[in-house]
């Protein structure tokens, strides 16, 4: 019994030859195994996750854009020198000598187009992705219990990139016909522009609707990120779901402050 139990002790030990090739398969095959799981590991990584996390972070430079963008158009309440001494400072001036003349608005404006590109196929990829597994019971089921903001997330989105055309078209390249745009002979500066502009009730419905859709889809994109980023938890939920919508909340007042003011006669 004893020559019996060293043996069986050898066995385990992968001493005697013929098992030697046993414990080589046994081994090989778990680490096939471990191999197959890291990567499936690495293929979540690189879809799922990473790809929402892209999405969180190239929207939420869109976040500070809407802001820094919003906090450039209250300066229209100190007055028309100092609004145009802004976009006059914003368009040649920046960050001279680190850019040259007109340099940085330029590789600002590079940086958004990057940023909206990653933004759109993070977007279209996911979708793509959630359609696919639409089919399963479960993901239908999950669907329904979805907020109104994260059901018209795709749809807010296609809007706000059409009316972004538009305002592209009517404040940068000043390319829209004068009746559409409501400027006269006499509009030749940023601050007389944006004056002529929302003195139409028309114009500031539809820069209402481009804001409201836009923080709709902030507020909701906020919140996402802080999912995708892992950072929501039982203690965190409520703070981060009033904070995603204060967020949406403050663009949305800053930027229609001054449409607002215009229209009612409280800058001039």
């Amino acid at each position: 019994m004893a020559e019996n139990d060293t043996v069986s002790r050898s066995f385990a030990g992968g001493l005697v030859p013929w098992s030697y090739e046993a414990e080589e398969k046994r081994r090989y095959a778990h680490g096939m195994a471990t191999q197959n799981v890291a990567t499936k590991k690495r293929r979540a990584w690189t879809t799922s996750v990473f790809i929402k996390q892209l999405m969180a972070v190239s929207g939420f430079v869109f976040v500070f854009f809407l802001l820094f963008h919003s906090y450039g158009n209250l300066k229209m309440f100190l007055g028309a020198e100092v609004y145009n001494d802004y976009a006059h400072w914003l368009h040649e001036e920046a960050f001279v000598p680190i850019f040259p003349h007109g340099g940085f608005i330029w590789v600002f404006r590079a940086a958004m187009v990057l940023m909206l590109i990653i933004h759109l196929w993070a977007a279209a990829y996911t979708w793509k992705r959630s359609r696919r597994a639409r089919s399963t019971r479960y993901v239908v089921k999950k669907s329904v219990s979805d907020s109104y903001a994260a059901r018209t997330m795709r749809m807010s989105g296609v809007l706000i990139l059409l009316i972004l055309i538009f305002h592209i078209a009517h404040f940068t390249t000043v390319s829209l016909p004068a009746k559409v745009a409501n400027f006269g002979a006499d509009v030749t500066t940023p601050y007389a522009r944006m004056v002529a502009s929302f003195q139409s009730p028309v114009l500031v419905i539809l820069y209402a609707v481009f804001v409201g859709c836009a923080c709709i889809h902030v507020s909701h994109g906020f919140w996402s990120m802080f999912q995708s980023l892992g950072w929501v938890r039982n203690a965190t939920r409520k703070p981060l779901v009033l904070l995603s919508g204060l967020v949406g909340l403050v663009i949305f007042v800053m930027f229609m402050a001054p449409p607002v003011a215009i229209v009612t006669g409280l800058i001039h």
